[in-house]
């Protein structure tokens, strides 16, 4: 019987071995990478330290110009308050729910933060995804998703192929992987179908809402694997809340338990 407990125990020395050289070779040639080309700000450009509070990714001119949504704010839509309030839904929210349970943003859409997601979702600055998923972890953490006991399904909102053959990419995709790899989740980049090709989004609540009509479905045989599940839904930018609550209706629709939305930003 103790031949097995030797061999386990060799098993699991030379697996700890082998977890202690591949971080070492991962530390050693993100220095010398680091040596090569220098870490610079994903904003301005400027050269960074690598390490600290942002890891090395904005510099702190730059992130002081950031404005995180992380006051009082509408339960349901995430809309911020200037200061806290008796009540705990905004104005539009009381008047008419959303299609989605809640909304969270990790940013104000401004003069801060415009430049770095208009490069990320039009200039193929792919690189500032792993630092947009810590943004929208950090977006999440009033969600309580951690409290979800039948598990999260991340999805992107989609685009329609013929903006992603332009494009090249789905900037809420990436986000989505980003942000589910980061927290363990489940995540289906292609649960959400555009079915309609929608002209760019622009004017007030109604055009867009009427612009998005039926651009959604859900692709067949997801319906048995979303029902009573939690949905989190993601994109770049929050504008008026057409875009995700029309794949909200289409989830609810279909069976999920609750849908919640979280973006980088948000135009408040």
């Amino acid at each position: 019987m103790t031949v097995p407990q030797k061999t386990n125990l060799r098993q699991g020395l030379i697996l700890n071995m082998g977890q202690q050289v591949a971080h070492h070779l991962t530390y050693w040639s993100h220095r010398l990478l680091d040596q090569l080309l220098p870490p610079r700000c994903l904003s301005c450009g400027t050269g960074v330290q690598a390490g600290g509070q942002n890891k090395g990714r904005i510099c702190a001119d730059c992130w002081q110009k950031l404005d995180f949504l992380q006051g009082p704010a509408c339960l349901c839509c995430g809309y911020p308050f200037d200061f806290q309030v008796a009540a705990s839904l905004c104005g539009k929210c009381q008047v008419q729910s959303p299609p989605y349970d809640r909304a969270r943003a990790a940013l104000r859409y401004d003069d801060g933060s415009r430049r770095m997601i208009i490069s990320f979702k039009h200039g193929d600055r792919t690189d500032y995804v792993d630092f947009f998923g810590q943004l929208l972890v950090q977006a999440a953490q009033s969600l309580s998703l951690e409290q979800v006991k039948s598990g999260v399904i991340v999805v992107p909102v989609p685009l329609h192929k013929k903006r992603l053959g332009k494009r090249r990419y789905n900037q809420a995709a990436l986000l989505a992987q980003a942000f589910a790899a980061k927290k363990n989740y489940d995540y289906c980049p292609d649960l959400l179908a555009r079915a309609k090709h929608t002209p760019p989004q622009n004017g007030n609540f109604g055009r867009r809402k009427r612009n998005v009509a039926g651009a959604f479905r859900l692709r067949a045989g997801y319906d048995q694997i979303i029902r009573d599940r939690t949905i989190l839904l993601i994109d770049d930018v929050y504008t008026t809340g057409a875009t995700v609550g029309g794949c909200a209706k289409i989830l609810k629709r279909a069976g999920a338990g609750r849908v919640e939305v979280v973006t980088l930003a948000r135009v408040c």
